[in-house]
């Protein structure tokens, strides 16, 4: 039971970009609480965050289409027909599963660029396994500090530089224009199109 309950904790902690508790934290705080097995703890923690990734994934796929304007989706079909290739297929394997702060965002846009949800979820899954065995192992039996410690994450700074960052890696995935920073090598903003006037 404390292996489900893990599990669904992270699942619900990964299936929105938002900014939460880091859950390698909660998952070495559950682990002491529930008197449970760190491996079993780390492997419902790994499958519970992909659940909660691919979900996040599928949803972001889903939305992306009907919230984005033509440029925008042309331009993410670029990028998108850009990453399809086997060094480029590696390259985001391996930046899904180390997925650095926001990982959120990275997910998001994994959705937003129709990444194959099957490298998605083996992505998230190693990741997660390699980094919630160091995190659990890392923090032993400390109760007490790590009580702390998820209460210090949890405050209006930590939540807002989360959704401003969250909201910067989306605006940028959204924002730039791809085809000249691949093909020219240059960083560039699309330009933005005025909506059709009715006349």
């Amino acid at each position: 039971m404390a292996y489900l309950l893990a599990a669904a904790i992270v699942a619900g902690l990964t299936v929105t970009p938002l900014p939460l508790p880091p859950s390698w934290l909660l998952l070495a705080w559950l682990s002491l609480e529930l008197d449970a097995h760190a491996a079993g703890i780390v492997l419902a923690g790994a499958l519970g965050a992909t659940a909660g990734r691919v979900g996040l994934a599928l949803w972001t796929r889903a939305l992306g289409p009907h919230l984005l304007g033509r440029g925008s989706r042309e331009n993410l079909e670029y990028l998108a027909a850009r990453l399809r290739g086997r060094s480029s297929t590696l390259g985001v394997a391996g930046l899904l599963a180390l997925s650095p702060p926001p990982a959120g965002a990275l997910y998001a846009a994994a959705g937003l660029l129709r990444i194959d949800i099957a490298l998605v979820a083996a992505s998230c899954f190693v990741g997660r396994l390699v980094s919630y065995s160091l995190g659990v192992a890392l923090v032993g039996g400390a109760a007490d500090e790590l009580a702390d410690r998820l209460r210090g994450y949890i405050g209006p700074w930590s939540v807002g530089i989360g959704l401003v960052a969250v909201a910067g890696v989306l605006w940028i995935v959204t924002r730039l224009d791809w085809r000249v920073l691949v093909e020219d090598r240059r960083p560039r903003l699309r330009p933005r199109v005025p909506p059709p006037t009715n006349r």
